[in-house]
């Protein structure tokens, strides 16, 4: 029951009882005045009647007459006159029925008076004995109108109290909705703080809530910095700073595996042949600074995030840029900023830098690409202390711009012919058990009925501006799946969508009309744009999540430390990226950051899905360090 329909019941508990004693005391004492009005009525008139009857003459008729006219006139209940033997001359009574007044209203208030007695003479001599009773009727409804105006005046006053209750309870409970929400959130684990009340019960409650979240914020700034840590050691150099080798060769694995990576791209293989003798030369502080500002100018020439870096062994740096315009001009300029990183041009001595490209495709075998980058270098090496080699034999370079017109119309033509769904993939627990269906998006070629994956087209329709018809083409078709299968299914949302407020309005009518289909769909959204795209991403949370959606981060791993910005989204679960999980069961450094990972994820309510499990070894792994389910 609400605070508003107890009020209301106070209020009318409280004026009942406040009626009841009003209607007691005022009737009573109302009831004792009409009593002696009555009373005084009765004698008055008794001794008017009988003085008039005293000075007339004694003629029976006459009499009769005259008690019959003041009865009729009168308002009596009766008059009698008696001899004084004792004999009734003349009585008259009143036979009217009180029929304004409730019958109960009567016999609960019962109204007695005394009659009116007065001797009527005849000369000297006694002539009669005149008893006089007035009607009470009009008194009962004198009293029963009272009451009823006094009635009317308390439910007058009763609802008054209720309304001016109300808006008084409102302005007092107006904060304990905000208490609500935030005690729901905390109960969802979105650990939020709002503005402290002015009520001072209120307040309390808010600030040791408050007090709550931000020690939860605190303490997952604090897990978030520490996994960072751990992430570092685990993943990349000590000295540079760039990605361990194992890490980098993972990441290769990924770029010519994923089902999300470009279609294209290029590794370069640089390399320090004087290493060793600017060892002995300089030292090895000043080698590791002239290593340090290898990996600066590596960086400065490859500033596009999608470009990574890392270091393979003490001499060899590499560099993987995915979908690079054009590999001869980036090649140009990893060689000169790195010739400029490590030479003097005040020394006489100019020290060698070797640099070899190999361009790849996305399918091509790791060994493959390695040993054409490997081929460039020893060309590089063998023509020359500094010289830059490209092999890429037998590989066709990414569609030229020329080309946007035909991928356009590719895309569009497969949009407008319902050619735009997706192919599905089981998500497993620990267990065996479904969590859900994968579903990454397919595109087919009208003019050869293949199927395309989506990392060959999706590229293209981010330059094109189509990514938010592809998703809402995958989310038509998944909403078609969900009601004609049990099973839940897992969408990709690109960050053009997560941005796109039309878009996620769209979503929300279209789930709404379907009831019950919410539940079973789930959301993958890349974790670059909950940081990137905060404000969006929180909109589009807080749109989707109420109707019942699971969202969740995937390919999480390079955000760590900023986990703790999450604290009061309320996701539902992490998808980790497949380069962390690739052969977790022999990297020790790996296990330590993932098991700390699931334990600020579970705290945050949120599941661990690991992605890209290749074989049973890694899935007992995954298991023991905590995580809940498994695709691959």
């Amino acid at each position: 029951m609400t605070l508003t329909k107890q009020l209301w019941l106070a209020v009318a508990a409280i004026m009942t009882i406040a009626f009841g004693i009003s209607f007691l005391a005022s009737a009573w004492s109302a009831k004792n005045y009409l009593e002696d009005q009555l009373r005084l009525k009765n004698i008055d008139n008794a001794n008017s009647l009988a003085l008039s009857m005293s000075q007339m003459e004694k003629d029976p008729v006459l009499i009769e007459l005259l008690v019959s006219a003041q009865f009729d006139i009168g308002h009596y209940n009766q008059i009698k006159l008696v001899s004084p033997s004792g004999r009734m001359m003349i009585e008259r009574v009143s036979e009217a029925v009180n029929d304004e007044v409730p019958a109960w209203f009567v016999e609960l208030i019962p109204l007695t008076s005394e009659p009116g007695i007065a001797l009527v003479q005849d000369g000297w001599r006694q002539y009669g004995t005149l008893t006089v009773i007035s009607d009470n009727r009009f008194a009962y409804l004198a009293l029963w109108q009272g009451n009823l105006r006094l009635l009317v005046w308390f439910l007058v006053g009763a609802l008054l109290c209720g309304v001016i209750g109300t808006l008084i309870l409102r302005a007092i409970a107006r904060p304990l909705g905000e208490v609500v929400k935030q005690a729901e959130a905390i109960g969802a684990r979105r650990f939020i703080t709002i503005e402290e009340p002015r009520t001072r019960e209120f307040r309390s409650v808010v600030r040791a809530m408050n007090a709550l979240s931000g020690q939860v914020r605190g303490m997952l700034d604090e897990e978030s910095v520490r996994l960072e840590h751990l992430r570092r050691d685990a993943q990349h150099d000590a000295l540079t700073g760039l990605l361990n080798r194992e890490h980098f060769l993972n990441k290769i694995q990924y770029a010519l595996e994923g089902e999300d990576a470009a279609p294209t791209g290029a590794l370069f293989i640089l390399r320090l042949p004087d290493l060793i003798k600017l060892n002995k030369e300089l030292g090895r502080e000043t080698t590791d600074t002239l290593l340090k500002r290898v990996a600066s100018a590596l960086q400065e020439s490859c500033p596009d995030e999608a470009c990574l870096i890392g270091r393979l062994n003490g001499a060899d740096f590499a560099v993987l840029a995915p979908d690079v315009d054009s590999v001869d001009e980036l090649a140009q300029k990893i060689f000169a900023r790195t010739m400029l990183s490590i030479n003097d041009p005040s020394s006489p001595t100019e020290h060698a830098v070797w640099l070899g490209a190999a361009v790849y495709r996305h399918g091509d075998a790791v060994s493959q690409v390695l040993s054409r980058a490997d081929m460039a270098l020893n060309r590089a090496e063998s023509e020359g202390g500094s010289a830059v080699e490209m092999d890429n034999a037998h590989v066709e370079w990414k569609p030229a711009a020329s080309l946007v017109s035909t991928w356009q119309e590719l895309i569009e033509t497969a949009l407008n012919l319902n050619r735009v769904q997706f192919a599905i993939y089981p998500v497993l627990s620990g267990q065996g058990a479904l969590i859900h269906y994968e579903a990454p998006a397919r595109m087919q070629v009208i003019q050869s009925s293949q199927w395309m994956p989506a990392q060959e087209f999706m590229p293209w329709a981010s330059r094109l501006g189509l990514t938010q018809r592809i998703d809402e083409a995958v989310f038509e078709h998944a909403l078609v799946w969900l009601q004609a299968n049990e099973g839940a299914m897992c969408i990709n949302v690109s960050p053009q969508s997560v941005c796109d407020p039309l878009l996620t309005a769209r979503y929300c009518r279209a789930l709404k009309a379907i009831p019950n289909i919410a539940q079973k769909l789930w959301i993958d959204v890349p974790e670059f744009v909950a940081y990137r795209h905060a404000r969006e991403f929180r909109v589009f949370c807080e749109t989707m999540k109420p109707l019942g959606c699971k969202i969740g981060l995937e390919h999480v791993g390079n955000q760590i430390c900023r986990m703790g910005e999450l604290y009061d989204v309320g996701l539902d679960y992490l998808k980790i990226d497949s380069v962390i999980i690739r052969d977790i069961d022999q990297n020790l450094g790996n296990q330590t950051f993932l098991r700390g990972l699931c334990t600020i994820a579970h705290t945050m309510g949120m599941m661990t899905i690991a992605e890209g499990v290749l074989n049973q070894q890694e899935a007992a792994c995954l298991k023991e360090l905590g995580f809940k389910g498994m695709t691959g």
